[in-house]
C-alpha cells in the first residue's frame, strides 16, 4: 500500500467514525438554529465596531471599547449556553481529541517507533525524563 493510499484509508476511516458523524450532525443543527445564526451575526457586529473604535487611536472612548467587551462577553457566553452548540462543542472536541492521538501516533512513527507496537506516553508526559514518575 502507498503512502497515498494509506492516507486515503485514513481519511475513509476517520469519516466513518461516530464521532465525525456526531460533529457532522451538531454543525447541521447549528446550521438550522436561526437564532443561533442571528447572534453570530451580532457578534460579528460587535467585533466591527469594537475594531472600529479600537483604531480610533487616542481618540478612541475607553468606555466604549469596555461597553463593547461586555456586550460581546454577554453575548458569547449565551451562545455557549444553547444546548446546540453544547452539543457542537462536546462532538469538536471529541475530534480534536481524535487528531491529537493521530498526530501523536504519527509522531511516534517519525521517530522510529514500531507502529505494530508503539503506544502514546501518559497524557502527563512532558517529554522532559526528569519530571517523569513512572509511566513506562
Amino acid at each position: 500500500m502507498s503512502l497515498e493510499s494509506a492516507l486515503r484509508e485514513l481519511g475513509r476511516e476517520i469519516q466513518a467514525d461516530p464521532r465525525f458523524a456526531a460533529l457532522q450532525t451538531a454543525a447541521k443543527a447549528n446550521d438550522g438554529d436561526e437564532a443561533l445564526q442571528q447572534q453570530m451575526q451580532e457578534m460579528q457586529l460587535i467585533t466591527l465596531k469594537y475594531q472600529q473604535e479600537a483604531e480610533k487611536g487616542e481618540e478612541s472612548s475607553q468606555e466604549r471599547i469596555a461597553e463593547l467587551q461586555a456586550e460581546y462577553q454577554d453575548l458569547y457566553t449565551k451562545i455557549m449556553e444553547g444546548e446546540n452548540m453544547k452539543n457542537y462543542s462536546a462532538a469538536a472536541a471529541e475530534m480534536e481529541q481524535m487528531a491529537q492521538y493521530i498526530s501523536g501516533m504519527i509522531g511516534l512513527f517519525f521517530d522510529g517507533q514500531d507502529p505494530a507496537t508503539c503506544e502514546l506516553p501518559a497524557e502527563n508526559c512532558t517529554h522532559d525524563c526528569c519530571t517523569c514518575g513512572g509511566c513506562h
